[in-house]
């Protein structure tokens, strides 16, 4: 008898965490995997992200229109609360043996609160970190809710460890994501040629050319964690190309965005809404620094060596690989600490990568819910 996993993605970062994973699943003859969209991931100014989806193949079972779109604590807040309705309506249908989760975005709550109610066991990918702002307690609440637990460090298993999570349900086979990205064949040098994606303002970098790679997201607990126009200031000084993309959906993202628009004219700035994965991790490879308050700056870009300069405080909990240079909000440091990392070599380890990573969090899962190769 066949088993139904269903899969909540929720923003474009989701599915680069579970893309592998998925992909293992699928290898499954007796396990069907429904996947479920909700909140920014489905939308268009936020580039529509899950085409990249359906160009791998995968099917999409459900689509969950419920994202308010205003820039306020409260939108997010009603965005849970119609989420939960559809997806409890969903599982109801689809009767899942398992809900597949990952990372701490406020929009994954829906999902959970919805299945853990339901009694539906849920498997959580990328728990026991700490970063900051609210996506820390939320993080925490997903842990409560879940029955499987997916850690990417040992810190992180400690940390789960030390919140009461039993220690036999608690995994510690790395970040999918970083496994994946580390086995990309990204050459030595860059070439826009290489990029898959066709953009509105086509992206005239020369190859070889140095270029910087900025992404900057909104504090949820302190709307004035980055000032992004100076930020874009000190950045527009150098006269470098540089990308920069839209920051996600939380509240006090639109600060953000009337920065970058500002710029609309700089044609040495690209402003991007969404690359597929492939795209992101060639540009960010070979990028002379990147910049921001990224998860993706301390994690994944350790990997190619790119060194991060993490402004503000919505990272400041994270375990960091060295290839990560804190600032803060000194502002006045920032021309300085960007011409010194652009001459600056770090290594390439990763402190969030194991070998064979998703194929171990897809065979935890078939043992759970029972299923054999």
């Amino acid at each position: 008898m066949k088993k139904t996993i269903c899969v909540a993605l929720t923003n474009r970062t989701n599915y680069s965490k579970l893309k592998t994973v998925l992909f293992e699943l699928s290898k499954y003859q007796t396990i069907d995997c429904h996947i479920v969209l909700s909140s920014s991931i489905l939308l268009e100014r936020y580039g529509s992200s899950y085409k990249d989806l359906e160009q791998d193949g995968f099917k999409i079972d459900k689509k969950i229109d419920c994202a308010l779109m205003n820039d306020s604590h409260e939108a997010m807040a009603k965005t849970i609360g119609l989420s939960v309705v559809e997806h409890a309506t969903y599982f109801a249908r689809r009767k899942p043996d398992l809900l597949l989760i990952v990372g701490d975005r406020f929009d994954m709550l829906a999902p959970v609160v919805a299945a853990g109610t339901m009694n539906i066991p849920i498997a959580h990918i990328q728990g026991g970190e700490l970063s900051g702002t609210i996506d820390d307690v939320i993080r925490d609440v997903l842990t409560k809710f879940s029955s499987l637990h997916f850690v990417a460090t040992e810190g992180s298993a400690k940390n789960l460890i030390d919140f009461g999570i039993k220690k036999e349900s608690v995994y510690n086979y790395g970040c999918p994501a970083v496994e994946y990205i580390s086995k990309l064949d990204v050459g030595d040098s860059f070439d826009p040629a290489h990029i898959t994606k066709k953009f509105k303002n086509p992206i005239h970098v020369a190859k070889d050319e140095k270029y910087f790679l900025v992404m900057v997201h909104p504090d949820t607990t302190n709307e004035r964690d980055v000032d992004m126009k100076k930020v874009l200031d000190v950045i527009s000084g150098f006269g470098l190309k540089t990308f920069i993309f839209y920051p996600n959906i939380d509240a006090h993202n639109a600060e953000i965005v009337s920065s970058i628009a500002k710029y609309n004219n700089n044609n040495n700035f690209f402003m991007i809404r969404h690359m597929p994965l492939e795209d992101f991790v060639y540009v960010m490879a070979h990028c002379v620094c990147m910049i921001g308050n990224s998860s993706s700056g301390i994690r994944e870009s350790a990997s190619f060596a790119i060194p991060f300069i993490n402004i503000g405080e919505r990272q400041i909990g994270r375990e960091r690989n060295e290839n990560t240079i804190d600032i803060g909000a000194d502002y006045n440091s920032l021309e300085a600490t960007i011409q010194k990392s652009m001459n600056q070599k770090v290594g390439n380890s990763n402190i969030y990568y194991q070998e064979g990573c998703s194929n171990l969090i897809a065979n935890a899962i078939a043992e759970y819910i029972g299923v054999e190769k």
